[in-house]
Order: C-alpha cells, then sequence, then structure tokens
C-alpha cells in the first residue's frame, strides 16, 4: 500500500492545555494515537510537529517526528507543508488527539483514496441521535449518490421541512464526518494555491474551501468513532475507555 499516515500535533490547544503529552493509561496521548496509525498498516507513520517537545517524546519511544511551522491554521496546511517529503501517492490524515480511531478505518481511508484516484477523501458515519444532528459541533455531510461529497455544515442538513426537530431516520439521511481525511499527494501539491472561502469563513470548516474551488472530494461509510480529546471531560472518557480495555 503506498500511503503514509501523518500525524499532525500542534502543542498549544485552547480548550486543553498541552494536551497530547497528557497521559493515558501510562503513555502520552500523542504515543496512544501512533499506536493506532501503526497498527493500521497502511504505511509508513509520521509525526507533524511545531513543538521540540513534542518531537523528544514522538523519538523517545521509536517514532519519526518532523518539526513544521508554528503558524499553521489547520491539519491539513501542516501536512501540506512538507508534501515534499512524502514519497508517496497517498497520505491520510490522523490528528493526534484521536486515540479510540479504529485503526482499520485508516487502512480503509488509504484503500478508498488510493482506489478513487480523488484529491480528498473523508469518512463519513450515520449519525443515530437527534443530539448529534443538532449540535454544531458535529460536521454533517450531505453525499452524492456517485461517492462524492455534496456539502459539510454544522447546521441540521439536510433540513427535514415537515419535523421541526432534526431526527435520526431508520434509513440514514444525516451523516458526520469522523474527522478522517486522506489526500492525493497532487492535491496537497497544490494545496496552497487553493484560494480562501467565503463558505469555510462562515461555518470555519476547512473541507468548504475545497468543494467551493470545485475540486472533488468523496465519502467512504466507517461506523462511528471513539470520542476526540478537546476537553478535560473527552479525556477522562478516553483514560476510561483505555483502562476497560485492560479489563478485558
Amino acid at each position: 500500500m503506498s500511503a503514509v499516515v501523518a500525524i499532525p500535533a500542534r502543542l498549544q490547544s485552547s480548550r486543553l492545555p498541552r494536551k497530547l503529552l497528557l497521559d493515558v493509561a501510562g503513555r502520552p496521548l500523542i504515543q496512544r494515537t501512533h499506536d493506532v496509525a501503526v497498527a493500521a498498516d497502511a504505511g509508513p507513520v509520521v509525526v507533524l510537529t511545531d513543538s521540540r517537545e513534542i518531537a523528544d517524546r514522538v523519538e523517545g519511544f521509536g517514532g519519526e517526528a518532523v518539526m513544521t511551522a508554528g503558524d499553521l491554521d489547520s491539519g491539513t496546511a501542516r501536512i501540506a507543508s512538507v508534501a515534499e517529503r512524502f514519497d508517496t501517492d497517498v497520505v491520510v490524515n490522523l490528528q493526534g488527539d484521536a486515540p479510540l480511531t479504529d485503526p482499520e478505518v485508516v487502512a480503509a481511508a488509504a484503500r478508498s483514496a488510493q482506489d478513487s484516484g480523488a484529491p480528498v477523501t473523508m469518512a463519513v458515519y450515520p449519525l443515530g441521535r437527534a443530539a448529534d444532528v443538532a449540535d454544531p459541533n458535529t460536521v454533517k455531510v450531505v453525499r452524492a449518490r456517485n461517492g462524492r461529497v455534496v456539502y459539510c455544515s454544522r447546521a441540521p442538513i439536510p433540513y427535514i421541512r415537515d419535523e421541526p426537530v432534526p431526527r435520526a431516520l431508520d434509513s440514514p439521511l444525516h451523516w458526520g464526518h469522523s474527522g478522517i481525511y486522506a489526500y492525493s499527494r497532487g492535491f496537497l501539491d497544490e494545496f496552497a494555491d487553493i484560494s480562501a472561502s467565503q463558505l469555510e469563513e462562515a461555518e470555519r470548516l476547512e473541507q468548504l474551501r475545497w468543494l467551493e474551488a470545485g475540486i472533488e472530494v468523496r465519502w467512504f461509510e466507517v461506523e462511528a468513532q471513539g470520542p476526540s480529546v478537546d476537553t478535560a471531560a473527552d479525556l477522562q472518557r478516553v483514560r476510561v475507555a483505555f483502562a476497560e480495555r485492560e479489563q478485558l
């Protein structure tokens, strides 16, 4: 499989400072996510970071770390900034705060991107709760039947006209984005030339810059993944999940 798994790993975060170095069952959070990437067996794994401290920890447990600029505004931008280092057709973006991701989802992202050849491939999952449909922190994805992504939004789309409260249907109508991307090398090489987007600015979703520019974004289906770590409460849930695993 010709792919690289890149893990963007910024040290500072507004809601949970230095979260990637916090302990999860005896290992730093970034190492737990790195374990997922290695288990996926999709190709070499590299951590991209603006922090020498994170790089030292990664190298300390035997991983590869690459230093990047500190003023990049997204994980995609961090990956694109060093794309010339990757001798590969596909780069999978696994966020550093996602240690409960199923390794098979990472591998599936690489396979889906290779099969389609699309510039961007993203994982989507059916939303089973009305609360998730309404939650602006859950990114909703409108899918075309041909495998292309039509639109992404924080709003509960598609809107069900005859129901004032959005709900999950027996046949899924609402889909969420799990946070996993795969990019073609060509997309990363041209990333800096993609113009800023009014839609992206309005919704604070980087996918909308690509869609507004007419770039092909394709989806593949997965099950809902474990929570990423954005807050102290998220960290506690992840710690509990790892403690339960160790008891099995």
